[in-house]
């Protein structure tokens, strides 16, 4: 028996019974209630929203259905929960499966303010970075001469062929040194 498939199939059999459960907890809470528009049935297309099966209109059915508990004033959709236009009590969603809701447009703002912010963070870090670079350094053409030149080249290759040297004492079986 191999647990770790079982526990996958397991996870898969759960996410399953879950989304059954949704869709049945939908078919309930909307069995009563008729599009506002054309009185048919409906169905719960996203979380907080519902659309009719025959002129497709979507309205958030907690908006349309719902009364305040206290004053009989309707819901508005605040930022992250429901709440009486009339007397500013929290309202609870009876339409909601997980109980979360929010407003999209006001996530969507605070998202493009966040991204205007960052990219206007990395704007300023490059102007400062450009800012301290140091001025550019004067440099006097260099006369090398033959002697020096000669010199340059022997220590280099002393110093590979030490390097060699060294790696064939270790051991080093590379193709590319035994060449």
């Amino acid at each position: 028996m191999n647990i770790i498939q079982f526990a996958f199939d397991m996870a898969d059999a759960v996410g399953q019974f879950v989304q059954n459960a949704k869709r049945f907890f939908y078919n309930v809470m909307l069995f009563g209630y008729r599009c506002p528009k054309c009185n048919n049935s409906l169905i719960m297309i996203a979380e907080g929203i519902c659309k009719c099966n025959l002129c497709e209109f979507e309205f958030d059915p907690t908006v349309q259905f719902q009364r305040c508990s206290n004053c009989g004033g309707k819901p508005v959709l605040k930022v992250r929960c429901y709440s009486c236009t009339n007397c500013g009590s929290d309202i609870r969603s009876k339409f909601l499966f997980d109980g979360l809701i929010f407003e999209k447009e006001y996530f969507k703002a605070k998202m493009d303010e966040s991204r205007k912010r960052k990219k206007e963070q990395r704007e300023r870090v490059r102007e400062m970075l450009a800012e301290s670079r140091s001025a550019e350094l004067p440099l006097q053409a260099v006369d090398i001469g033959y002697n020096t030149l000669v010199l340059v080249t022997a220590c280099i290759f002393a110093w590979s062929l030490k390097c060699y040297n060294n790696l064939c004492k270790t051991g080093c079986s590379s193709p590319i040194f035994r060449r």
